[in-house]
């Protein structure tokens, strides 16, 4: 089986300290009984992907797309998306089957295994997400073996626990892909403006000919924290081709827009 996992090696772990801060938090706002209660959630966590991946081993190759996302969303993997928005694009994606994904913000899976299931059967696909980052990201290492248990065989995993921003991440990223170019990304990690932006502006040029990329939170009312896709959007999608997947009526949060590659590199 053809699955590998990648990494940045750093001198200290972001994660961690952000761990380490969540404890103190808890011992201070609900004393060590609060520790208690908090390990007993992990657990469960535990429990509930170890089940997960039981479940893995037992989906057939060849999946509906409502099957797909039925196993997703029933999952503790759900991904963070409303549904009928994330099944138009699975079914872009699905019609597309590429042979390199590239995911900037993983958070709890679901769209990283939709990417696997969809993807081209000996397909790259990489997962960025920044250790302790501010909008629901950063996976802790125990997740890791549930998120490489979603690909198939020949297929190669790359979960990069790393700052996306960074010219250190991108170089290895670069380096792994060694001249081939993304097919799809997914772009859903640092919601700032600047954030957003900085994803777009370092990874769009690996872009295929004819590939695409997906941004989340496009329609997110101004006011809200993940603002910035949406103004960013409002910038990106000028003079191009793009497609707004919006659940109706609007919800002030959330939406995917997708713009195509040779529309998108300047």
């Amino acid at each position: 089986m053809g699955l590998m996992s990648g990494g940045l090696k750093a001198d200290h772990d972001p994660g961690r300290e952000r761990g380490v801060e969540r404890i103190l938090r808890v011992v201070r706002e609900e004393g060590w009984l609060g520790i208690a209660g908090h390990t007993a959630s992990a657990l469960e966590s535990m429990y509930k992907l170890r089940r997960c991946r039981q479940h893995l081993r037992a989906l057939p190759d060849q999946m509906s797309v409502e099957a797909l996302l039925e196993f997703a969303f029933g999952e503790s993997i759900a991904p963070w998306q409303i549904r009928s928005e994330i099944q138009r694009l699975v079914e872009m994606v699905a019609k597309y089957r590429p042979r390199v994904v590239l995911e900037i913000g993983t958070a709890r899976g679901g769209t990283l295994f939709l990417w696997t299931r969809l993807a081209h059967p000996e397909a790259t696909i990489f997962s960025i997400d920044l250790p302790g980052g501010m909008f629901g990201g950063g996976y802790p290492r125990w997740k890791m073996p549930t998120f490489r248990a979603f690909a198939r065989p020949g297929q190669h995993t790359h979960l990069l626990r790393a700052n996306s921003h960074s010219l250190q991440t991108f170089e290895h990223v670069k380096s792994i892909l060694a001249g081939r170019c993304v097919d799809f990304m997914f772009i859903d990690g640092d919601h700032t403006y600047e954030g957003v932006r900085r994803d777009f502006e370092l990874y769009s040029p690996l872009l295929a000919p004819q590939g695409m990329v997906a941004f989340h939170d496009i329609a997110t009312e101004e006011g809200h924290d993940n603002y910035g896709v949406a103004r960013f959007w409002h910038e990106v999608k000028q003079g191009r081709k793009a497609i707004e997947i919006v659940e109706q009526p609007p919800k002030g949060i959330a939406g995917i827009g997708v713009l195509l590659a040779h529309e998108v590199i300047p």
